[in-house]
C-alpha cells in the first residue's frame, strides 16, 4: 500500500462522517451516560448509566445515525425552500466529513425517528427544553449544530472520533446538557 493510501485511510477512521453510528455520551455528571431513548411509545431521551458493572448497559436504545451534515446557511435555505419539511430536500451526499459548525441530522438507530427539541419541559427552570424523538424531520428543531468543548479545535475544523463536542439546537439557540433528575 502507498503512503497516500495509508494517510486516506487513516482520515477514514480519524474523522467523523455521515451516515456514522455514534453515542453521544456525558461525563461532566460525575457518571459515565449516554443519551438514549426508546422510541416507542415513550418519545422523551433519557441517560442511560454505562458504567455500572452489575447492569449491563442497553445501548441499542443509544445509537444515533449522523444523517446529514450541512453548513447553517445551507440548512436555512434548505428548510426556507421546502417549507420546513428537510426530508425533501435531502442532499444525498454520503459520507460526508462532518465540521465543527455544521448542523447535522441525528436519527435514532432503533425506532428511525430524528432526535428533536421538544416544545415541552419537564422542568423548572425556564430556560431548560426536553429532548426527545420526532418522525419527521420538519423544521429547524430537529437540527443540532457542533461546537468543540476545547480551545484545541475550532469552527471549521474537521470533527475527529473521540472528540469532546458541544450540541447547539439550531431551533432555540441552547445547548443540549445533561440532568440526572433526583
Amino acid at each position: 500500500m502507498s503512503e497516500g493510501e495509508n494517510a486516506s485511510e487513516q482520515d477514514d477512521v480519524s474523522f467523523l462522517r455521515t451516515e456514522d453510528m455514534v453515542c453521544l455520551q456525558c461525563t461532566a455528571t460525575g457518571e459515565r451516560v449516554c443519551l438514549a431513548a426508546e422510541g416507542f411509545g415513550n418519545r422523551h431521551c433519557f441517560l442511560e448509566n454505562v458504567a455500572d458493572k452489575n447492569l449491563p448497559p442497553d445501548l441499542a436504545t443509544a445509537v444515533f445515525v449522523i444523517e446529514q451534515a450541512l453548513s447553517v446557511r445551507a440548512l436555512q435555505e434548505l428548510v426556507t425552500a421546502t417549507g420546513g419539511d428537510s426530508e425533501k430536500g435531502s442532499t444525498g451526499s454520503s459520507h460526508r466529513t462532518l465540521l465543527y459548525g455544521n448542523a447535522v441530522l441525528l436519527r435514532h438507530m432503533n425506532s428511525m425517528m430524528y432526535l428533536a427539541c421538544l416544545s415541552s419541559s419537564s422542568s423548572s427552570d425556564k430556560l431548560a427544553f426536553d429532548v426527545g424523538l420526532k418522525e419527521v424531520s420538519e423544521g429547524e428543531s430537529c437540527w443540532w449544530t457542533i461546537h468543540p468543548a476545547s480551545k484545541q479545535r475550532s469552527e471549521g475544523e474537521k470533527v475527529r472520533v473521540g472528540d469532546d463536542l458541544i450540541l447547539v439546537s439550531v431551533a432555540t439557540e441552547r445547548y443540549l446538557v445533561s440532568s440526572l433528575k433526583s
